[in-house]
């Protein structure tokens, strides 16, 4: 696992950390505030599909991996790149299931998003809320920076999971 901190260290994160599904925190309240508090609320985009997965279903996926690899940045677009690399990287060392969680903002102007088909489509992976992980409270168990951002100039904190058997 050693090798996926540092490869996510050389994509430019803050910080990578292995921690356990059990060691995440899961709320309904996040997938709920998602469904409604997104301007994707109508669930049609591509980037929010479910995929005709439940939320029982994608919650016990997660906690079938016996490792997640947490990633911090303050770039989005960052965080998707190394958590894409990531997990192909970890695919061609033979863990073939390893999954990517993070919000997709692979593009500087998304074409999805102006009603055009995604440029990206293989790349696009599901989002921490669809999932119900908390990554506000997540971050702040291990003691890492995620707090709602109180001005324009205030520096953001993305974060990633990378999903590892």
């Amino acid at each position: 696992m050693q090798k996926y901190i540092q490869l996510a260290i050389e994509q430019k994160m803050l910080h990578a950390k292995i921690i356990a599904p059990k060691d995440m925190v899961f709320d309904i309240r996040a997938l709920l505030k998602c469904h409604w508090g997104c301007e994707n609320h109508d669930n049609q985009s591509f980037k929010c599909q479910k995929r005709n997965t439940t939320f029982e279903e994608r919650l016990q996926m997660i906690k079938s991996y016996k490792n997640i690899l947490l990633i911090h940045s303050n770039n989005g677009m960052d965080v998707s790149r190394a958590a894409l690399e990531i997990e192909r990287q970890a695919f061609l060392d033979g863990n073939h299931l390893a999954f990517a969680i993070r919000y997709c903002n692979l593009c500087k102007n998304c074409s999805v998003d102006d009603d055009k088909p995604c440029i990206q489509p293989l790349k696009v992976r599901p989002c921490e809320a669809i999932f119900g992980i908390d990554v506000y409270e997540t971050a702040k168990r291990h003691n890492l920076p995620c707090y709602p951002l109180q001005h324009k100039d205030d520096v953001q904190n993305r974060y990633g999971f990378v999903c590892l058997s």
